[in-house]
């Protein structure tokens, strides 16, 4: 690798599926920096925003280090660290506020199903937001971004710091906002809709708004860092690439129920552009490698004012199956929280009879809201065999076409 290549890391999103990438970057992170490729370009989105933010603010420290301070957080995750107790007073006055907007009440305004009030608390402890600002400043990393998505557009924003506005890319797809990082950007993108309330961010006055989780329509955003220049790119992503006929769980005797169908819009909108999105980077890339292939591609980008493509050699990590990390959350969800064994977290154990059962598609659907820390150790040990199993592939470590097997797909 060229002396000033610069090195991306994408994080997705995926709520408490988070924990799975912490397992990945604890692999993978430490052998970059051995061979001088530690990531200088950091972009996540919704839970992948958390672990972004916390690892630029690790930036100064050793990878061995930083990595080890994600995976203690990820350890001692509860439900009550990212929303408040769904048995409680907050549960009945959200079910008034419910009845009394179905009934059209006037006043009652419903902002989301789930209080996050925690998570602002959580964030400020996991997180040393002066330390990032250092970092980025004394030019340990190029830049750090979040991605939300903006209500009253619903464009996709990705909040940069690192660059000023001459320095970003002007694109017709995103909007990219030089901004100071705080835990108003951070809760912004991963404010999922229904569960939490928009959040209002404040700064930049220019950007000023309501925000809700930027996985709603850039889940990875491969795109964004690409856009900063990188040189080769490593994406972590809690959803596998591999293409399925149909679903595992599928039964053919019987009607999806409500799961069903929430798991598909979950599968269209965050799982699915990932595998377009790195399937193109795999099919650019071989174009650039070939020499008739690219300079008809720079021929045509040039027509219409565009700069031309480069090979982005880039790492993938995913889970194998599009299941497997379902079958986790109702695997630890039967071993630990179901009958009796729930009478020690209630909440949990509500939580799991809300999404209807812990069988498929139902822990597909638990898996994004399951903060609780024994299926977060299942993830992260997940993500470490993930990871591993791609570092000990065959040959050079960065890839160039579409993805294989050994990265998920």
């Amino acid at each position: 690798m060229a002396e000033r290549d610069t090195v991306g890391l994408v994080l997705s999103g995926g709520g408490a599926r988070g924990a799975y990438e912490a397992g990945v970057v604890s692999v993978l992170l430490p052998e970059l920096e051995r061979r001088g490729e530690r990531p200088r370009v950091i972009l996540g989105t919704s839970v992948g925003a958390i672990n972004a933010a916390y690892l630029a603010s690790c930036a100064h420290l050793d990878a061995e280090t930083a990595v080890e301070g994600l995976l203690s957080r990820w350890r001692e995750i509860r439900t009550g660290l990212v929303v408040r107790p769904v048995i409680s007073l907050q549960a009945s006055l959200t079910g008034l506020r419910y009845a009394g907007e179905v009934l059209g009440v006037p006043g009652v305004n419903l902002q989301g199903l789930l209080d996050p009030t925690p998570l602002g608390r959580t964030l400020d402890r996991w997180i040393d937001w002066e330390a990032l600002h250092d970092n980025v400043e004394e030019g340990r990393l190029d830049a750090v971004g979040v991605v939300a998505t903006e209500v009253a557009t619903a464009t996709s924003v990705v909040f940069v710091e690192g660059r000023g506005e001459d320095e970003l890319y002007e694109s017709q797809d995103v909007d990219y906002v030089p901004a100071r990082l705080s835990a108003e950007h951070v809760r912004a993108s991963a404010a999922i809709p229904v569960l939490f309330p928009a959040i209002k961010v404040q700064q930049p006055v220019s950007s000023q708004g309501w925000y809700y989780d930027g996985g709603t329509r850039l889940n990875t955003p491969i795109k964004p860092v690409l856009d900063f220049g990188v040189d080769r790119v490593v994406i972590s992503a809690t959803h596998s690439v591999r293409s399925v006929g149909h679903a595992p769980w599928a039964d053919p005797e019987n009607a999806p129920d409500f799961a069903d169908g929430v798991v598909q819009l979950l599968l269209a909108t965050l799982a699915d552009p990932l595998i377009q999105d790195v399937r193109m980077l795999g099919k650019i890339n071989l174009i650039v490698g070939d020499d008739q292939g690219e300079e008809a591609t720079r021929r045509n980008r040039e027509t219409h004012g565009k700069a031309p493509y480069k090979s982005v050699p880039y790492i993938l990590v995913t889970p194998p199956e599009r299941d497997s990390v379902g079958d986790a959350a109702a695997d630890i969800f039967h071993r630990h929280y179901s009958g009796l064994k729930g009478l020690r977290a209630p909440n949990v154990a509500l939580l799991g009879r809300l999404v209807g059962g812990v069988t498929e598609p139902h822990g597909e659907l638990l898996s994004y809201f399951f903060f609780e820390h024994h299926y977060a150790e299942a993830l992260i040990e997940m993500g470490r065999a993930d990871a591993e199993r791609r570092l000990a592939r065959e040959g050079e470590l960065w890839g160039s076409g579409p993805p294989g097997a050994s990265d998920g797909g």
